[in-house]
C-alpha cells in the first residue's frame, strides 16, 4: 500500500522572528548586490566618457594641428612670393607667374596668389598700355559689384588706384579678376593699408568670393632692394576657409566644425564663421545621460586670427557594449549567486528548525509542537464549542523488533508507522511522535466521539499490518487510547492525559486494539480499587 509522506509543518507556525531575520536578509543581500551593480555601471559608463574624451580631445589636437600647419604655411608662402617679387626693381610677370603656380601645386590649400600695383592718376594710362603690350591684351581697369558684375570706370576720379595684375591660377573666371580695382572693395583695400601702414602681413575681413565661399585675403608689401619704405606693389593671397580643413569625408560625424574669423569693422569687432557644419542629430535621453564635449583653441599668434570651436554629444551608442554587455552578465550571474545562496542559508535555517521542531526519525512533530496545537485546538474548540480528540497510540512489542532485526528495521518500522498515520487522517488534523514508540493523533472539529472511534479503528488497521524490512515481513500491534474534548477533559493537559490513560488500559486488556476513556469515580485510594477503575476506562477493545 501506497502511503503519503509525513506534511511538514507550514510556514506560519515558525517563529516570526525567523520569518522577519530571513527578510531582512534577503533586503540586505539585493541591496548590497544593487549597490554594487550600480558602481560597476557607472565605474563603466565614466570609463567609456573618459575613452569618448581623450579621443575627442585627440580629435581637437589633431586638426589644430592641421590648422596650424596650414596658416604657418600660408606666412611662409605669402613671405616668399613677396620676397621674390622684391628681388628685382621691376616686377617681371612671367616669372612671378611661373613662381605662383609652381608654390600652388606644392601647397593645394592656398585658393589663389596674386599682385596688387599702386597707380597714380597721372600713371593710369601708360600703367594700362604697358599692361596691354606685356601680354595682356584686355587689360583695363574696373571694379566689381556684390553680384560679381564689373564695369569698367572713367580715369582719373581718384587720385590713386590699386589694380590686380597678376592671378594664379589662371582660369576663366580669375581672368576677370585682372584689372580689378582693390580700392573699390574696401575689406581688402582696408587691408591692403594696415600691411602698408605696418610692414607686415595684414589678414582681410571675411567675405564672399563670386562662387560663394568665404574666403579672406592676406597681403604683404613688397619691399625691392636698396627701399626703406615700401613700394608700390603687393603679394596677395586668398584662402579659401574649405580648403583649411580636411574634406567632410574625413570629419567626424558626431561633431560640430566651426572656424570663426575675427576682423574690425568701423572700430568694432566681428566675427564670421568661416566654416559651420552640423553634427547628427542625437536624442534627448542621450543630453540627460551623457556630457556634451566642448573643445575650444584660439589660433592667435598668426595674421589670419581663427578660432576653432568643436562640439560633441556623446551618444549612447557611442558607448562600448561589450563591456556593458559584460557588466550585465556578471550582474545576472552576482544576483543568481545572491538568490542561490540565500536558498541554501533558508534551506540550511529550515533545516535547523525542523529539527528543532520535528522528530529526526519520522520527520512528524515533536511533542512540544503537539502541545502548541493541542493548546490551540482546545482554546478554539472552547470558543466555538465544538469537540475534538486525541488519540494516544503505543506500537505493541517493539522492543522484540530492535532485539531480533536490529535498530535499522525499528527506525524503518517507526517511519512506516509515522506514513500510515498521515494515510488515516485529514489535512486538518496533526499526527505526532512523543519518543520511542508513542504516536499521538489530534482530530480536530469533530461532530461526536464516534467519528474519533471510527478514525482509531482505521488507524489500527494500519498499524497492525505487517511491515516489511528488506525480505522480512515483521508483525507490529498498536494500543490505541481515545479521548474526547471537552466530554473526557477541560484542558489540553488533561485530556492528553486521559487518552494516555485509555491507552494503558487497552494495553491491560490485552493490547492490539483500540478503547475510549471513560471516567470512573472511585474515591477508594486502594491500589486495588485503582487497577480495578483503570481496566473500567476501556469501552471498546479490539
Amino acid at each position: 500500500m501506497k502511503h503519503r509522506a509525513p506534511r511538514p509543518l507550514h510556514r506560519q507556525h515558525l517563529p516570526l522572528a525567523l520569518q522577519r531575520g530571513r527578510g531582512r536578509h534577503y533586503a540586505l543581500a539585493l541591496t548590497l548586490w544593487a549597490v554594487a551593480t550600480f558602481l560597476a555601471f557607472a565605474f563603466i559608463l565614466q570609463s567609456n566618457v573618459s575613452r569618448l574624451t581623450r579621443e575627442f580631445n585627440d580629435y581637437g589636437e589633431t586638426l589644430q594641428t592641421r590648422l596650424r600647419d596650414k596658416l604657418r604655411a600660408n606666412e611662409a608662402v605669402l613671405y616668399g612670393f613677396a620676397s621674390f617679387l622684391g628681388a628685382r626693381n621691376e616686377v617681371d610677370l612671367s616669372a612671378a607667374t611661373h613662381y605662383a603656380n609652381s608654390v600652388l601645386s606644392r601647397y593645394p590649400h592656398i585658393y589663389a596668389l596674386e599682385v596688387v600695383r599702386r597707380v597714380g592718376a597721372d600713371d593710369l594710362g601708360r600703367f594700362v598700355a604697358a599692361q596691354r603690350r606685356s601680354g595682356q591684351p584686355e587689360f583695363a581697369l574696373h571694379e566689381c559689384r556684390a553680384d560679381g558684375n564689373c564695369d569698367e570706370r572713367a580715369m582719373g576720379k581718384r587720385p590713386t588706384y590699386y589694380p590686380i595684375v597678376l592671378v594664379a591660377p589662371e582660369t576663366a573666371l580669375s581672368k576677370g579678376m585682372l584689372g580689378l580695382d582693390l580700392a573699390t572693395r574696401p575689406q581688402a583695400f582696408k587691408g591692403l593699408l594696415q600691411s602698408e601702414q605696418q610692414g607686415v602681413a595684414v589678414s582681410s575681413n571675411a567675405f564672399r568670393l563670386i562662387e560663394g565661399d568665404l574666403a579672406y585675403l592676406m597681403l604683404r608689401p613688397v619691399v625691392h632692394p636698396g627701399e626703406a619704405r615700401t613700394a608700390d606693389t603687393y603679394a596677395m593671397m586668398v584662402v579659401r576657409a574649405i580648403d583649411l580643413v580636411p574634406p567632410p569625408s574625413a570629419l567626424h560625424g558626431n561633431v560640430r566644425h566651426t572656424i570663426l574669423h575675427q576682423g574690425e569693422e568701423d572700430g568694432k569687432p566681428t566675427t564670421v564663421a568661416l566654416l559651420n557644419t552640423d553634427a547628427e542629430a542625437s536624442d534627448a535621453i542621450d543630453a540627460w545621460v551623457l556630457p556634451h564635449l566642448c573643445f575650444e583653441r584660439s589660433l592667435e599668434g598668426f595674421s589670419q586670427p581663427l578660432y576653432l570651436n568643436l562640439e560633441r554629444q556623446l551618444r549612447l551608442r557611442d558607448l562600448d557594449f561589450s563591456t556593458l554587455l559584460l557588466a550585465a552578465l556578471t550582474s545576472a550571474l552576482a544576483l543568481a549567486l545572491v538568490f542561490l545562496y540565500q536558498r541554501a542559508q533558508v534551506r540550511q535555517q529550515r533545516a535547523i528548525e525542523f529539527l528543532a521542531l520535528h522528530d529526526s526519525l519520522t520527520g512528524l512533530p515533536n511533542r512540544h509542537v503537539l502541545h502548541g496545537h493541542l493548546e490551540k485546538s482546545v482554546a478554539l474548540a472552547q470558543r466555538r464549542h465544538t469537540r475534538l480528540a486525541v488519540l494516544f497510540i503505543d506500537l505493541d512489542h517493539f522492543k522484540p523488533i530492535n532485539d531480533r532485526f536490529g535498530h535499522p528495521a525499528g527506525d524503518a518500522v517507526l517511519r512506516q508507522a509515522a506514513s500510515r498515520l498521515h494515510h488515516c487522517i485529514r489535512d486538518c488534523d496533526v499526527a505526532a511522535r512523543l519518543g520511542g514508540d508513542e504516536f499521538v493523533v489530534l482530530l480536530t472539529d469533530i461532530r461526536s466521539a464516534e467519528d474519533a472511534i471510527h478514525v482509531a479503528e482505521k488507524i489500527s488497521a494500519e498499524l497492525t499490518s505487517p511491515y516489511t524490512f528488506g525480505e522480512d515481513d515483521i508483525p507490529v500491534g498498536a494500543s490505541i487510547g481515545v479521548a474526547v474534548f471537552p466530554d473526557d477533559g477541560d484542558s489540553a493537559d488533561a485530556i492528553l492525559q486521559a487518552a494516555d490513560q485509555a491507552m494503558y488500559a487497552t494495553k491491560t486488556g490485552g493490547r492490539n486494539g483500540f478503547g475510549r476513556y471513560r471516567a470512573v469515580a472511585s474515591p477508594s485510594p486502594d491500589p486495588a480499587s485503582a487497577t480495578e477503575a483503570e481496566t473500567s476506562l476501556v469501552a471498546n477493545a479490539g
